[in-house]
């Protein structure tokens, strides 16, 4: 009886926080929606366009063939004339006549300040592709495989056709058989479910902070209620409310996001896996975050302890930066977080279609991260209600 009231009372104090709420239920929603659009285009092969600016110093059939496969291989981008505001491709005046030497550099780039290091290799690509053409294009010239009075649309198809390579792309799951592709919403759900899971720690250190100050902490402590009763009834509400945000999320990323036109949410993998990761994922949470309620010592610290924490583990983590871009040095790092292990345990579910078995490990690093957290978190509390009552008896 004594338990259940103690959560009742933590239920009520949450029901009636709505910027505890909104941290915990909107701002994860609008940071799932956001980056299912940002990425949406990205994880369907579909990059933003490319403009590019071009001149050459001489104007011959090598040039021009190179500027034709320069513009089929933009696709949707536009290649303009001497646009100074875009990426500039020159042509030097021995253009033709290096043409064939691969040491010679005869086509100058130059990017603008605002250019990201991903289309100036996009950029790369394209240049270098179309350099490639064109040397087989001289090169069938010369072995008289090809015309020059063919028009020159004609001889660009058909040097395309010499050069094109279909590859058969698959993705394998965890027990090896053949699946689709990951689509956006299987990259940027998990990941700010995980980061909304995690923001738990605020609303429990302002209510551990609330209490402590208004004088509620030491009249329970008067009831001589035994520790851990006090430190699970702070827990309960807040681990049934990480797994709400866990069902939610879910059904948002598989029923919500179609409805706004981003792929779905498909839900491979075994149910009792999810619910595992779910456990597992809500108790690292909230044993994390009772830790942080119990170490500030006021409600300044304690909201920056949260916060702080919550962003650095999710910038380690792979939440905010892929892994996969992070050199090796912090991919070490990136496997001291929690965040980090309950993302490669979605992976595994959501794009090789894992069983339990798949993410066992992951969900053991989560229980034993809660465990160990939560030892400290409890006798951390219990240090802390020693002082409040040997300050009252003072």
């Amino acid at each position: 009886m004594i338990l259940a009231a103690l959560v009742r009372k933590e239920v009520l104090l949450l029901s009636r926080d709505p910027h505890a709420l909104g941290a915990l239920l909107l701002m994860p929603t609008l940071f799932i929606v956001l980056m299912a659009f940002a990425l949406s285009a990205v994880n369907q092969e579909k990059l933003p366009p490319i403009d590019v600016s071009f001149t050459s110093a001489a104007t011959n059939t090598d040039t021009a063939f190179f500027k034709q496969a320069l513009a089929k291989q933009l696709g949707e981008g536009h290649l303009r004339d001497a646009t100074p505001d875009k990426t500039q491709v020159h042509l030097a005046a021995d253009f033709s006549e290096s043409l064939l030497d691969t040491d010679a550099r005869t086509v100058q780039v130059t990017y603008p300040p605002s250019v990201d290091t991903v289309t100036r290799q996009r950029v790369r690509a394209i240049i270098q592709t179309g350099l490639a053409q064109s040397r087989l294009h001289a090169f069938l010239l010369e072995t008289g495989d090809l015309s020059a009075e063919q028009p020159l649309a004609e001889r660009l198809d058909d040097v395309a056709q010499r050069t094109q390579t279909l590859l058969d792309e698959r993705e394998l799951s965890n027990s090896g058989t053949p699946t689709e592709p990951a689509n956006a919403s299987q990259h940027s759900v998990p990941a700010w479910l995980i980061f909304g899971m995690f923001f738990v720690m605020l609303p429990m250190a302002h209510s551990f902070q609330h209490e402590r100050q208004s004088g509620a902490l030491m009249r329970l402590r008067c009831l001589d209620l035994d520790t851990f009763t006090m430190a699970f009834s702070k827990l309960a509400p807040y681990l049934g409310l990480n797994v709400l945000q866990f069902v939610g999320f879910l059904a948002l990323g598989t029923w919500g996001l179609p409805l706004l036109g981003l792929p779905g949410l498909s839900m491979a993998g075994a149910p009792l896996a999810y619910a595992a990761l779910a456990i597992s994922l809500a108790l690292a949470a909230c044993t994390l975050g009772l830790a942080i309620a119990t170490l500030a010592r006021n409600a300044e610290q304690a909201l920056l302890l949260s916060a702080g924490i919550n962003i650095i583990l999710a910038a380690i983590g792979g939440i905010m930066v892929p892994k996969s871009v992070m050199p090796d040095a912090m991919r070490h790092v990136a496997e001291l977080s929690p965040m980090s292990w309950a993302l490669d345990a979605f992976r595994a579910l959501l794009v090789g279609h894992g069983d339990l078995t798949s993410v066992a490990p992951f969900c053991g690093r989560l229980l034993l991260f809660a465990c160990i957290v939560g030892i400290f978190a409890i006798v951390l509390f219990r240090r802390r209600l020693r002082d409040m009552q040997w300050v009252a008896q003072v």
